[in-house]
This record gives structure tokens, sequence and C-alpha cells, in this order.
């Protein structure tokens, strides 16, 4: 029996000892890989969309598809994976704003990692590519 109660903890500790995945930023046209299927957004938070909407309000930072207080995203980016099904790396196009990048690294990677996108077909190298489209505008007074 106290085999047994030991196993979740090994499991645990042996997920939680998982490497993370490599995040790099790059110029570059991945439209040849396979597609993510994208299942909805039910792991990209509202604060994420807001924070890049004050940057490019700000003009801290000069966001892809912001124009006259709209934020309209439109994100492709690159996923390998690893045999295990875990992501091994993503790739972000270049913004010259790291801040906005690593926003939306941990945005992607959140959301694959919560079922948002899965994969689709066969890739030998484990390459896939996804988007990441929404639309952000403020309120009143913000």
């Amino acid at each position: 029996m106290k085999h047994l109660s030991a196993l979740p903890l090994l499991l645990a500790l042996t997920a939680a000892s998982a490497p993370a995945p490599k995040v790099e930023v790059a110029d570059g046209d991945w439209s040849t890989l396979p597609a993510l299927q994208n299942r909805g957004y039910d792991h990209l938070h509202s604060n994420v969309m807001q924070r890049l909407w004050e940057l490019a309000n700000q003009r801290k930072c000069k966001i892809p598809g912001y124009s006259m207080g709209k934020l309209d995203m439109r994100l492709s980016f690159a996923a390998q994976y690893n045999p295990d099904g875990s992501v091994a790396r993503l790739v972000l196009p270049r913004m010259d704003c790291t801040e906005a990048e690593g926003i939306l690294a941990g945005a992607v990677l959140e959301m694959i990692q919560g079922g948002d996108y899965l994969r689709r077909g066969e890739s030998p190298q484990g390459w896939y590519q996804g988007a990441l489209t929404f639309g952000y505008q403020a309120g009143p007074g913000t």
C-alpha cells in the first residue's frame, strides 16, 4: 500500500521536472507547416489583450494590428512538439518589443498546453503552424 501512495507524488515530480519549451522570435514563413486546429480561446485572458493594447496605445511598442484605439491582432506562430506531445519550441514573429513578445509567448504556450490548439496530421519533425487572432478595444475613459 505504501508504494501506491507514493506513485502520485512521483508522477507530479516527473511532470514538474519536464523542461520548459524554448521560446524564440524570428522572421520567417511557416505557412507550409501542417496547421494546428484552433479549438477556442478558453485560455486567452483579457489581461493579455488589454496589456498589448496598452503598449500600443501608449506608443511603448508598435503592435501590428493597432490603429485608432483598436487592436486587431493576427499573429502566426510555429510550434515544435516532442514525441510525447509536449511543446519543445515556440517561434513567434519578431515585434522588436520584448514585453509584447513575452506576453504573447506566455499566452500562446498556455493556450497550447490548455488544449486550445491541437495537432492535426503528421509532421516528421514535429513542427506545426498556428494562428492567434483577436480584437480588443478599451472602454471609455481608458
